[in-house]
């Protein structure tokens, strides 16, 4: 794998509740390795080993937590994917001088791939019905989330942390990641995905989610990038971009040209979540409704079972 960067002392993976790998550190030092990308809290790597099985793991950047400590939040954040929406976390390594997570690997890849990478979209276009299972899926998980406690939140909502399988099953990623590293961290947030009152990683909050979410429905409905989500100076800032062009342009404009004509069927559809995602992006925490609410109201427009 990174054999050659990365400085390992015990050699061993710890594997996190009842995840029972049949795989090693050593079994991952000799996999085969790629580069998946750069997020927020790390380097993510794509992991083929001997075995067969593919793993995804993510080298974190600038942990500083002490190992117990460091052990208690990883329990505790194992503890919180416990949800089909939510991507499992089974395995970690700490040392002093790095820190890894080892999670399932998603062959389909994220939502920012599919939506934004012109390649990844031929392959795998994104229908209504499609777009709206991610929707709902993405809700749920965060529901879920926000239900286990005060505070608790996932923090770095964005489309690139929405892992997909070959059914297009959400797989919710990084969630809570941040409680692994101390409060005075500089880390730089995506800004089209940031709520008005966040500053840092740590001032995220259940309503700042809700905020993101609201930008990632905006994305999903318009096909848009919000800013700077696929690279510096790129994008737009969506809830800006969309309320202007209420008062500008007719309302079809808004939405993606890639689903226009599933206006006449779903344009209804549309137009509900549409009005939705502009209620989750209010400058006014206070304003913006709960997940649970968000996700009653996909959940009715959309005519979801369960």
């Amino acid at each position: 794998m990174v054999q050659s960067q990365i400085t390992f002392v015990n050699h061993k993976l710890e594997f996190s509740g009842s995840s029972m790998e049949e795989y090693d550190l050593e079994d991952l030092l000799r996999s085969e390795a790629v580069l998946l990308g750069k997020g927020t809290f790390g380097f993510s790597y794509k992991a083929e080993l001997e075995n067969g099985k593919t793993v995804a793991v993510k080298r974190l950047k600038d942990c500083c937590l002490h190992e117990e400590e460091f052990n208690q939040k990883i329990q505790e954040l194992a503890k919180l994917s416990d949800h089909q929406s939510l991507l499992p976390l089974r395995a970690y390594y700490y040392s002093k001088d790095e820190k890894l997570l080892i999670f399932d690997y998603m062959p389909t890849s994220s939502l920012a791939s599919l939506l934004h990478d012109n390649e990844v979209a031929k392959k795998a276009p994104l229908t209504w019905e499609v777009r709206t299972r991610i929707a709902y899926g993405v809700a749920r998980g965060l529901q879920f989330l926000h239900a286990q406690g005060p505070g608790v939140c996932h923090g770095n909502i964005r489309s690139s942390n929405v892992l997909l399988n070959n059914c297009f099953d959400v797989h919710l990623s990084e969630n809570e990641i941040f409680r692994l590293f101390v409060p005075n961290s500089k880390f730089v947030l995506i800004p089209g995905y940031q709520a008005p009152e966040v500053e840092n990683a740590y001032d995220v909050s259940p309503k700042s989610d809700v905020y993101s979410f609201g930008v990632l429905l905006l994305e999903l409905l318009t096909g848009k990038a919000p800013l700077e989500a696929i690279g510096k100076n790129t994008g737009v800032d969506l809830p800006s971009w969309v309320r202007d062009m209420f008062q500008e342009k007719p309302i079809i404009d808004v939405f993606d040209s890639m689903l226009l004509h599933n206006y006449q069927n779903f344009g209804e559809q549309m137009v509900q979540l549409l009005q939705l995602a502009i209620c989750c992006t209010f400058k006014n925490p206070s304003k913006r409704p709960s997940m649970v609410a968000v996700t009653n109201r996909i959940k009715r427009t959309c005519s979801f079972r369960s």
